[in-house]
């Protein structure tokens, strides 16, 4: 019942927006038969078109599109995107077209309750005033309907009329919601534009849920591993504890310089969504370069806290592009994460193969394999997801297997310009 009324409500201001248009109407007809001169009617009927055509012009403004589109939110319930850009000529004409329906049901909403039920009642309680009815009407002296039709029949017609009339108000009613969803809503290349945005979002969003778990769930494993190290060394190798709180310290200060970075990621997100012609600038959007040296850094500190590694390279990583090193660095670390926490032996073996085409990577540690061959978490943990997706991105290939005891991590990232322009190009989007 909210809901009809609601939607009556509706009508009932487009009845209040027609009533302008009316009084024009009812000026012209009144005027032009009034005067005896043809010139004078004829400039009356001029004039009374120049001022409907200039009540015309604000339906084709965009500010009387969003107040449409703002009362149809609030008093029909709808979710109406905003158009992703200025409006054009065929939104215009849409709001047009919307603003015009919503006037004339107004319209006949307003004259079925002003005129229709009173008329009705009228003759149904009475059919000889349909002469007397007919000259408030229409403004004729006789009425040949009331003289020549029988008043059965005039009381069934103004039912009729009647019921027609409330019968074409609740189609419009249903059907005005649909109305305002396809008229004052975006056209079919904005929606398609706006979904695109919403990926991107959710790609953004994506990615930035993935720095943090890669960045502070790494700087969190070798904290906590650091202080274990720190808390037995403390009393009988105070060197190894003062070099296990410095190594604190550095993943420390690592990590808040990672947070950093992604916490300018985030108000950069803000930024988009507030502003959809705002754009990633090239201090946030382009990773630090990585190189041998970074690399070397995660091995020493898997070395640091008891978990011998060794780390191969072959070819020159100078050669890779910046987003891929980056990329790779991330695997990598994610790679000794995995298994700082979960090697059944302490160690790892960590081996970057790079030429012209690709780089290769491969990880592996000693594991407990269960009955069916496999880990028993293998793939189940949101850093191997993390993995997966960083390498499908650049159209990569990713797989880990568990044979033998041993759990083996290989992943391959194509290093050609087309693959990685594309990678970096979604990254930025």
């Amino acid at each position: 019942m909210a809901k009809l009324w609601r939607r009556l409500l509706v009508l009932l201001i487009g009845g209040v927006i027609a009533v302008p248009y009316a009084a024009v109407v009812i000026w012209i007809v009144t005027a032009s038969n009034r005067v005896g001169n043809r010139a004078d009617s004829l400039t009356i009927i001029v004039v009374g078109i120049i001022a409907f055509a200039l009540l015309c012009i604000p339906a084709f403004l965009a500010v009387i599109r969003a107040l449409e589109r703002t009362l149809a939110e609030q008093l029909l319930e709808l979710s109406i995107p905003t158009p992703p850009r200025r409006p054009r000529t065929a939104d215009r004409l849409r709001g047009a077209l919307f603003y015009f329906g919503h006037t004339f049901a107004g319209a006949l909403l307003l004259l079925t309750i002003v005129v229709l039920v009173p008329a009705a009642i009228v003759l149904a309680a009475d059919p000889q005033q349909a002469h007397e009815l007919s000259d408030g009407l229409i403004g004729t002296e006789t009425s040949l309907a009331a003289t020549v039709l029988p008043a059965g029949l005039i009381q069934a017609l103004a039912v009729g009329i009647l019921l027609m009339c409330i019968a074409i108000i609740v189609v419009e009613g249903y059907f005005l919601p649909n109305y305002a969803l396809i008229l004052l809503g975006p056209s079919a290349a904005d929606r398609s534009e706006l979904a695109g945005r919403e990926r991107a979002r959710r790609f953004r969003r994506t990615v930035l849920a993935r720095e943090v778990h890669d960045s502070i769930g790494h700087a969190l494993t070798v904290t906590t591993m650091q202080a274990a190290v720190a808390k037995r060394a403390l009393q009988t190798y105070p060197t190894i504890a003062e070099a296990a709180v410095d190594e604190i310290a550095r993943t420390g200060r690592e990590a808040v310089a990672e947070l950093d970075h992604i916490l300018a990621l985030l108000r950069t997100e803000a930024d988009l969504e507030a502003d959809d012609d705002a754009v990633i600038s090239a201090e946030t959007a382009q990773p630090p370069r990585r190189t041998i040296e970074d690399f070397e850094v995660l091995a020493q500190e898997a070395r640091s806290v008891g978990h011998p590694t060794q780390l191969r390279i072959r070819g020159d990583m100078g050669s890779l592009p910046s987003v891929v090193a980056h990329e790779l660095h991330r695997i990598v670390r994610e790679a000794l994460t995995n298994s700082l926490r979960h090697a059944s032996v302490p160690g790892a073996s960590v081996s970057i193969s790079v030429d012209a085409r690709c780089v290769t990577l491969t990880v592996s540690n000693a594991c407990v394999v269960n009955t069916s061959g496999a880990r028993s978490n293998a793939g189940t943990g949101r850093g191997l997801q993390g993995i997966r997706e960083r390498v499908e991105l650049f159209g990569g290939k990713v797989r880990w297997t568990a044979d033998g005891g041993s759990w083996t991590l290989e992943a391959v990232l194509p290093t050609d310009s087309g693959t990685v322009r594309v990678a970096n190009e979604e990254r930025q989007t």
